[in-house]
């Protein structure tokens, strides 16, 4: 025993918060101090539970020593324990103990408030510039774990993990390993749906190329200008009033359209259609004769009625006095 018979040192040392040992204590040297003098407060009392708490409460006086170094809350313990054992009760001795109690509780109430009133100057007087990242997020827990599955620590306790069970608010309980697959299950959706938008935005982007191509009807909003094409086509291929074929016609038209930008694909299949369908108008108009010649599969054939006209728009107003060359013609 450090204090001898008159005091008791398990309740010095459940007072100290921190003190695993009195011997290697830091308040060792200050206690013994304390303990020999004579005129110290624990010396005026008799029970050795009494004094030793008193050892401690007065040396705790001393204002280079922080308050909340006393277990307070171990006191009320043993002060209650002590109360309900005792034959009879020292009233003298336990109002100075709570006497002593009360002045550690007002200097540890006095401590926070100073760190209080410190910490609002600080932050009045210093501006932070630091934004959080992952830095400050970081977790103990999580590094060690990350760190041990990684290092292979982890891997006898792996396993266990896998066999818990989580419990939810409803229905059965479930295995981590089911909500692992769940979640599979869900990452494999997410990708469907993923594939299924990307695949939905390739059809409106082509949709879009396409409009931007083709703006409507070739043969209705473009009327005119198709069957101009098409005239100055067989003009292009023809001498005079010498028969010439429809495809002939469409190769020319072929031709002028690559020549303008066209896709060689998209301007065959475009050069026949408008070959086709103008010729039609062209004869119905009396610009041309349309023919076919016998036989399986004979080719039709365009003759020219007009030879000794080059200009399209001069023959319109010669054919159709009140037709706009430039607008849509009524037939």
């Amino acid at each position: 025993m450090i204090f001898g018979d008159q005091m008791r040192d398990d309740v010095v040392l459940r007072l100290l918060e921190g003190q695993s040992s009195l011997e290697t204590s830091k308040f060792l040297d200050r206690l013994m101090e304390l303990s020999s003098l004579e005129e110290a407060e624990h010396q005026f009392l008799v029970d050795p539970f009494d004094r030793s708490v008193a050892l401690v409460f007065q040396m705790f006086q001393s204002s280079d020593l922080d308050p909340w170094d006393v277990d307070l809350s171990s006191f009320i313990e043993m002060f209650n324990e002590r109360i309900d054992k005792a034959e009879n009760i020292d009233l003298p001795s336990c109002g100075r103990m709570i006497r002593m109690a009360w002045s550690i509780l007002r200097g540890q109430a006095n401590s926070l408030i100073d760190r209080q009133e410190r910490a609002m100057d600080f932050e009045e007087e210093v501006e932070w510039d630091f934004e959080g990242g992952w830095e400050a997020e970081f977790d103990d827990d999580e590094y060690n774990f990350s760190l041990g599955v990684m290092t292979g620590a982890a891997d006898e306790a792996l396993p266990s993990i896998f066999e818990g069970r989580i419990h939810r608010e409803e229905g059965r309980p479930v295995t981590l390993g089911e909500l692992l697959l769940g979640l599979q299950d869900a990452s494999r959706l997410a990708d469907e749906q993923r594939t299924r938008e990307r695949i939905a935005k390739e059809r409106r982007e082509a949709h879009e190329k396409a409009r931007e191509r083709f703006s409507g009807s070739l043969h209705v909003e473009d009327l005119e200008g198709d069957l101009k094409r098409t005239w100055q086509a067989l003009k292009a291929r023809t001498r005079k009033s010498e028969p010439i074929s429809l495809s002939d016609v469409a190769d020319q038209m072929n031709r002028d359209s690559i020549l303008h930008g066209l896709e060689e694909e998209e301007a065959i299949t475009e050069s026949q259609v408008t070959a086709f369908v103008s010729t039609l108008f062209l004869t119905n108009r009396g610009y041309i004769s349309l023919g076919q010649e016998s036989g399986y599969n004979g080719q039709i054939v365009l003759q020219d009625l007009w030879g000794e006209s080059e200009d399209y728009d001069e023959l319109t107003q010669r054919l159709h006095p009140t037709s706009d060359p430039t607008g849509a013609q009524n037939v």
